[in-house]
């Protein structure tokens, strides 16, 4: 009876995504270890170790520090009481992202005290009573979501929160008095049912739900069920479900053969947050290692591909380009460095290391310019905590020999190449998407193409033809079109080391912005660090010292708060007959 039970689980998953049964599979019962707490991300046998790598090691330090330092900060914020109901009329979706800013906001928070606590040496631990303040706070306002029947756009903030309760109860069990582990197992339990149901349903959750979505909605389903193993009976087929999710539907689908995300490759971070949270826990407790049995589910491509520049550790407000090419200012290399880490220690790979390292900013909570206008709900990410965890001091921070320096991401969808000259960091680093370019050089976006290539809602059509070359000294991106945007033939040519060649067929003028302050000199613009951007070919129309203005905006009509909108200057340039050529010379003097 157990085992037709679970097939008949996996069936109606399996017909409520659109995906292939797999009745073998179905009918296998992952090994429990260990379930005691914490169980998740560490034992009670490992955290001595924890607690000592940063006194031996100079980058476990550095994180540690910054893990601190954030949870100082969250320790002063009082926790939520108020829960955030759902309205009906919501036009600009004020009230959509109200919740979702929120729940990120406590999840963050409730992660960032508890794990910090539990890594604190027992004796100096200040950490302590602000988590389970939270965490009860936290527990009490979300479970109204029981209430709330859920859907997707709920689906997406809800299971949130409720994994980060889980995390929670995880590593503060132990001091925790019973009343308040059920406090926090009731909405747990309550909440994690009705979305549960949800997902069963075919009519709600069926065949073509959002890849996306799918990839950040399951995994808190299952951790919560990891963590809730063995004290609440519905949690074994909660686990069934989230596992067979993944085989079937999301490991083969979420990410893009070439390893990215066919919406941003900045899904691609998130998309193996989730994942690597879900799997590495559920190693942990059940033994099953899903890491080993699909190997191809943690692609690192897209990192080597588009990380371009450093993060200090001190930086307040980030922007677009700063440092991830074709990525959103909440989407820089301290949104990507803790895979970065993870990736590293999984696969023995110094690289990631290496590239993790330029961000000086981790173990911080991820603040971000996306405030609701009216409740001012900031949308937090932490990471920090877990990067502090999986960082493997065993693994060096260099730079491996032969690595590939021109990567193509051909699908359709995606439609993105990238050169690089080098993985130091200021080098000069390009991305081509759908016929828009990005030059970033000597550490900044020196040339920002303002062609509109990242619309989700109304995607801009892939070129025609594309092309990626790389003899190790010549490395060439050559591409047509789309023709919808006056685009001909581009050739994007990096000759290493230190300078790029860019030449595109068009009707249409090329405007770009770019930061910093360069100094003209005709047609050529050059930065104090030796960057110098000169337009060959093509006539000069304009230059507005205030041309583009980064204003965080939803694409419903509501104005963020952004704390800090950012200003460019911008560059417009006609072609000659029919013809825009620049050149990128790279002086700097950051370059080795």
């Amino acid at each position: 009876m157990p085992n037709f039970r679970k097939c008949s689980i996996y069936f109606l998953f399996a017909f409520c995504f659109g995906i292939p049964i797999n009745l073998r599979a179905a009918a296998e019962s992952p090994p429990s270890t260990s379930l005691g707490h914490p169980r998740l991300y560490f034992t009670e046998a490992d955290l001595p170790t924890l607690r000592t790598k940063r006194l031996q090691d100079p980058r476990a330090a550095s994180i540690w520090r910054n893990v601190a330092r954030t949870a100082d900060w969250c320790a002063q914020q009082p926790p939520r009481t108020e829960w955030i109901p759902t309205l009906k009329d919501d036009p600009q979706f004020e009230n959509l992202y109200d919740r979702f800013y929120a729940a990120m906001h406590d999840l963050a928070i409730v992660e960032h005290l508890a794990l910090a606590s539990a890594l604190s040496e027992p004796g100096d631990d200040r950490y302590f009573e602000p988590a389970r303040a939270w965490t009860l706070a936290a527990a009490a306002v979300w479970k109204q979501e029981t209430t709330n029947p859920p859907d997707a756009s709920k689906a997406y903030a809800v299971l949130r929160i409720m994994k980060g309760l889980a995390v929670a109860y995880d590593v503060l069990y132990s001091r925790l008095t019973e009343t308040e582990r059920q406090t926090v197992r009731d909405a747990l339990t309550s909440v994690t049912t009705s979305y549960y149901e949800f997902f069963l349903d075919p009519t709600v959750a069926g065949a073509g739900y959002n890849k996306h979505h799918g990839s950040v909605d399951a995994p808190p389903i299952g951790i919560v069920a990891l963590a809730l193993l063995g004290e609440v009976p519905q949690a074994s087929n909660w686990l069934d479900l989230v596992i067979q999710k993944h085989i079937d539907y999301l490991i083969p689908n979420a990410l893009t053969p070439s390893g990215t995300n066919d919406q941003s490759s900045n899904f691609w971070a998130s998309t193996l947050h989730y994942r690597i949270l879900f799997f590495d826990a559920m190693r942990r407790v059940t033994g099953r290692d899903l890491f080993q049995e699909y190997p191809q589910a943690l692609p690192g491509r897209i990192a080597l591909a588009a990380i371009a520049g450093k993060q200090s550790a001190d930086l307040e407000y980030n922007e677009e380009q700063r440092s991830v090419l074709c990525g959103p200012s909440y989407g820089q290399i301290n949104y990507w460095s803790p895979v970065l880490v993870f990736l590293a220690r999984q696969q023995q790979r110094p690289i990631y290391q290496y590239l993790s390292s330029w961000d000086e900013s981790l173990g911080s909570i991820q603040h971000t310019r996306f405030i609701t206008p009216t409740r001012k709900e900031e949308l937090l990410f932490c990471l920090g905590p877990f990067a502090y965890v999986w960082y493997d001091p065993r693994v060096p921070a260099e730079i491996e020999p032969d690595l590939p320096r021109a990567f193509e991401f051909p699908e359709p969808e995606v439609n993105e190449a990238y050169l690089r000259d080098t993985f130091q960091p200021g080098g000069c680093v390009v991305a081509f998407k759908k016929g828009g370019l990005v030059v970033h050089a000597g550490g900044r976006p020196v040339l920002v193409d303002l062609l509109k290539t990242a619309d989700a809602n109304h995607p801009t059509p892939p070129s025609d033809e594309m092309l990626v070359t790389d003899d190790g000294y010549h490395a060439m991106i050559r591409a047509v079109g789309p023709a919808s945007t006056g685009l001909g033939e581009q050739r994007i040519s990096l000759y290493r080391p230190g300078r790029l060649s860019i030449q595109r067929t068009t009707t249409e003028p090329l405007t770009w912005w770019y930061s910093g302050d360069p100094v003209r000199n005709g047609s050529s613009f050059t930065w104090d660090n030796g960057i110098c951007v000169t337009i060959s070919r093509g006539k000069i129309d304009h230059i507005d010292p205030q041309g583009h203005k980064d204003i965080k905006t939803h694409y419903g009509g509501m104005q963020y708060a952004d704390p800090h909108p950012f200003t460019y200057a911008t560059i417009e340039v006609h072609p000659e007959n029919g013809q825009i050529h620049i050149d990128v010379l790279d002086n700097s003097h950051t370059r080795r």
